[in-house]
């Protein structure tokens, strides 16, 4: 990779991948420096048991990721979306990075040289990016596994999207390190300020489910039709509560890894 940021995108998948696993609540079972069992059998060696995945040099894991990701995905051709895409593209499948690309940009894409044609010109890469992000949160939210593994993807994310942004400002933008330094405080304290809107959201809603449900409503005389009512709005006070909590905690983590970055 001739690209300036790969370096610095392997030192940290490495970080966020760790080491050997093999949890049962993970479908891509035995894994390596995040290189799963099946990764490990079409690249490396066909017959691999868990163990051989276990005992997986990190320079094989390093090469499978440049000539099967890296690659495929065209790092190189990304500048301000390289990182993210090829972050994707492991966590989650390239055949899903390149669609939500496709989504990120606001058009179809067909293939990554669409993404490469259509991102080159895009001047805001900073929201490009964000948006980017958003959407892979959001795709890991509805996972089944999200309650088992959630707690590190919704940081990984928060995580990744703050390193994107620096790359970005630092080695595509060419801003000094000052001036970096100050937009990512202010992309900060913006997280923070939606965190804080979402967290009334939020409050409102589970006050407004509360006081539906209230005890002193004559639940009972009321008509079949206003029972039904009466459950719908408050099933949808409570999903309405429990997505803005959500967002809450998203943008909190996002504002605390805009500071550390």
């Amino acid at each position: 990779m001739t690209s300036s940021t790969y370096e610095a995108a392997m030192i940290r998948v490495f970080a966020d991948e760790g080491g050997y696993t093999n949890d049962p609540n993970d479908p891509g079972g035995a894994t390596n420096w995040g290189i799963t069992i099946s990764d490990v059998r079409k690249y490396w060696k066909v017959d691999a048991t868990p163990a051989d995945v276990k005992a997986m040099p990190k320079l094989v894991a390093a090469d499978i990721y440049r000539k099967h990701y890296a690659t495929p995905l065209r790092y190189d051709d990304l500048p301000g979306f390289d990182y993210s895409v090829f972050d994707a593209g492991i966590n989650s499948g390239i055949g899903r990075a390149i669609p939500w690309a496709g989504k990120a940009i606001g058009q179809p894409v067909r293939s990554i040289d669409d993404v490469v044609q259509i991102v080159g010109p895009v001047t805001d890469k900073v929201s490009l990016i964000q948006r980017y992000w958003a959407i892979r949160l959001s795709f890991l939210q509805g996972l089944s596994t999200w309650s088992h593994f959630g707690g590190g993807w919704g940081k990984r994310c928060a995580r990744g999207e703050a390193a994107a942004v620096r790359m970005w400002l630092s080695v595509g933008a060419k801003m000094s390190d000052a001036d970096v330094g100050k937009r990512m405080g202010q992309e900060s304290a913006k997280a923070s300020s939606q965190s804080k809107k979402a967290a009334t959201v939020a409050a409102g809603s589970a006050a407004g489910s509360a006081a539906a449900a209230h005890p002193s409503l004559d639940v009972w005389h009321l008509s079949v039709s206003g029972k039904v009512a009466l459950g719908v709005a408050i099933a949808f006070a409570v999903a309405l509560a429990i997505c803005f909590a959500r967002q809450t905690i998203t943008h909190t983590q996002r504002a605390a890894a805009y500071a550390a970055s």
